[in-house]
C-alpha cells in the first residue's frame, strides 16, 4: 500500500434521527456496539491494516464523544508527524449556516476537503462513513481500481432486498449488459420493483485517484449538492469509468433502532461474529482495562458476551453486556443490550431491551419490548417500580 500514497476521508455526518434516543447526546459513529466497540472502530481499523497514516472526518454537530473515544487516533495509527494524522471537522453545519455564498463559490465543507487531499499529497483518496457496519480491505479494492483503470471504484454487496432498512437514502447499483461491473446507474431502494428479489447494495465506500475527488467534489460543490459519495458521481456515470467492487463479508446498515439491535444480536451467532471480528486483522478499539467479570453461584448465563468489570448474580441469556454493569439476584435479562454502567435490581424482567449507558432499575421492574418493536431506555434514566404495582 505505501507504493501508492492514500488519504481517508470519513464523512460522519450520517442522519441518526431514526436511532434516537440513542443519538440523543452522540453521533451515530460513536454509538456502542458489541460489549466494548464503537462503530467508528471498523472503518478505523480497515484504514489501520491498509497502513493509511492520514484521514480527515467531517461531523455534524457536536464531536464530544466521537474525540474521547479517539483522542489522537493512536491507537489506529492515526497520529504520525510525518505526513500523516487525524484532522478533525466537526459543527460542520453551524459553520455553513454563517456563510455567505457567492455563484459558484464552495461551501467550508467542500472546500475543507479539497484542502486537506491537496496537503496530503496522497495518491489516492478513499472515502467512507460508519454506518455501514462491516470489515473491508482496502488493500484489494484499490488493487481492482487500478486493474480496471476505473476513475471511481464503489463497494456494495449482493444482498436480498427485504433485508434492506426503510432508509430513504439507501441506493442499489445496475450495471451495463456485459457483465464487468461498470456501474450505469444509482437507484433507491425504495424505487425498486416488488419482483427484484436481490440489489447491489451500495455501501457508500469509494476509491479514486486524487485529482479525481478534487474534480468531482469542485463540481458537487457548485451545484450545491451535499451527501455521501454517491452525489459526487450519480449525475457523471456517462462521463466517467465507474466500477463496482463486490464485498461480501458481514454487511448491516445501522439506520435505525431495530437494525442496531439486529446488528448486536447477530454477534451471538458465531459465524456472523467470526465474519465480522475474524474477518482480516482484529478489530482495534480504544483499551480500557478492567477487572475480569464476576459471576456469582446463582448467576445462569447462556448464549450471552460480557464486557469486563461486570458484577452479575441474576439469570443473563441471548443478551450483550457492555462493561460495569451490574445485574442483581432473581434480575433476569433476555434478548436485550445492556450498555455501560448500567445496574439492574433485584427482581428485575428485561426482555428486548436497549438500555443506554447508566440506567438504574429497581427492583421488581418489567421492561419488555418485542422483537419488532425493541423498547429503549435513554442514557442515564432512573426506573423505579410503580408503588402499589
Amino acid at each position: 500500500m505505501k507504493k501508492h500514497k492514500v488519504c481517508a476521508i470519513l464523512n460522519l455526518n450520517e442522519d441518526g434521527s431514526r436511532l434516537a434516543p440513542l443519538t440523543d447526546t452522540r453521533p451515530i459513529t460513536s454509538l456502542p456496539f458489541g460489549c466494548r466497540y464503537r462503530l467508528i472502530d471498523f472503518p478505523f481499523t480497515s484504514l489501520h491494516s491498509a497502513e493509511i497514516e492520514s484521514a480527515a472526518f467531517f461531523l455534524t454537530g457536536n464531536g464530544r464523544s466521537l474525540h474521547d473515544h479517539i483522542r489522537s487516533g493512536a491507537s489506529w495509527g492515526l497520529d504520525s508527524s510525518i505526513g500523516g494524522g487525524l484532522f478533525p471537522h466537526t459543527e460542520i453545519d453551524i459553520k455553513e449556516a454563517v456563510e455567505t455564498h457567492q455563484p459558484n463559490q464552495l461551501s467550508s465543507f467542500y472546500h475543507d476537503q479539497i484542502h486537506y487531499v491537496v496537503r496530503s499529497k496522497a495518491d489516492y483518496v478513499v472515502v467512507m462513513g460508519s454506518k455501514m457496519l462491516c470489515n473491508i480491505d482496502i488493500q484489494p479494492l484499490l488493487h481492482y481500481h487500478q486493474e480496471k483503470g476505473s476513475d471511481v471504484t464503489i463497494m456494495y454487496k449482493n444482498v436480498p432486498k427485504e433485508t434492506c432498512t426503510a432508509s430513504a437514502a439507501e441506493s442499489h447499483f445496475s450495471f451495463d449488459a456485459e457483465g464487468t461491473d461498470r456501474i450505469t446507474g444509482i437507484n433507491l431502494v425504495s424505487h425498486t420493483p416488488e419482483e427484484v428479489g436481490r440489489v447491489a447494495l451500495s455501501m457508500g465506500i469509494a476509491i479514486m485517484r486524487s485529482e479525481k475527488f478534487i474534480e468531482l467534489t469542485t463540481e458537487a460543490g457548485k451545484q450545491n449538492l451535499k451527501g455521501d459519495t454517491l452525489l459526487l458521481v450519480k449525475n457523471q456515470l456517462e462521463h466517467n469509468k465507474v466500477y463496482g467492487y463486490e464485498y461480501t463479508g458481514y454487511l448491516k446498515d445501522i439506520d435505525d433502532i431495530q437494525s442496531y439491535f439486529d446488528a448486536n444480536m447477530d454477534m451471538l451467532n458465531e459465524d456472523n461474529y467470526n465474519a465480522l471480528f475474524n474477518r482480516g486483522d482484529a478489530i482495534i478499539t480504544k483499551v480500557k482495562n478492567g477487572a475480569p467479570t464476576f459471576y456469582s453461584k446463582e448467576a445462569e448465563v447462556k448464549n450471552a458476551q460480557f464486557a469486563s468489570d461486570c458484577f452479575i448474580e441474576g439469570k443473563v441469556e441471548n443478551s450483550l453486556i457492555f462493561r460495569k454493569v451490574k445485574v442483581a439476584k432473581g434480575a433476569v435479562i433476555d434478548h436485550s443490550v445492556v450498555m455501560q454502567g448500567s445496574e439492574i435490581g433485584e427482581g428485575s424482567h428485561l426482555e428486548y431491551v436497549i438500555l443506554d449507558k447508566g440506567v438504574k432499575v429497581g427492583a421488581g421492574v418489567s421492561l419488555k419490548g418485542t422483537p419488532e418493536d425493541v423498547l429503549v431506555i435513554k442514557k442515564n434514566a432512573v426506573i423505579e417500580a410503580e408503588k402499589g404495582a
